[in-house]
């Protein structure tokens, strides 16, 4: 009996030294965290003043095509594409977005989402127009972020 429970006790123990041994705690750096990506990317936006010269740009496009306001419009354009040049390729599109949403702010909720989508048609194009990567932007439903 007496060798019962030693062997009962010894065999609680490496079960419970097995138990043990099995967590364990790894902690890996991760570059391309999004998390730390995201924060990146807002800090460099909130540099380029939410990217102010797109929103411009923007607003001047969608209230249409006026032949004497083209030089206006391609200086705002010039300086949007000068301000997209100084985010990282990755924050571009977060950017526009962003730029876009700061536009929509203080409009009333019909008006938002129906500018809204005009407006990221407008935004979704811009790279393009500056010859930067990525060449479109794709974003998410304005009815979920309006």
């Amino acid at each position: 009996m007496a060798k019962l429970i030693v062997f009962l006790a010894t065999l609680a123990v490496l079960l419970l030294l097995t138990e043990a041994s099995i967590y364990r705690t790894t902690i890996e750096i991760d570059e391309e965290n999004p998390r730390r990506q995201t924060g990146q990317c807002q800090e460099q936006i909130h540099r380029q003043h939410s990217l102010s010269h797109c929103q411009d740009f923007m607003r001047q496009q969608m209230r249409g095509r006026r032949d004497d306001d083209s030089q206006g419009r391609r200086e705002h354009l010039e300086q949007c594409c000068d301000q997209l040049e100084q985010l990282d390729t990755q924050c571009r599109c977060q950017g526009l977005q962003r730029a876009v949403k700061e536009q929509q702010q203080g409009q009333r909720r019909g008006q938002q989402s129906q500018e809204g989508r005009r407006m990221l048609d407008v935004a979704r194009d811009i790279p393009s127009m500056c010859n930067l990567q990525p060449r479109e932007c794709q974003f998410s439903s304005p009815r979920v972020w309006f």
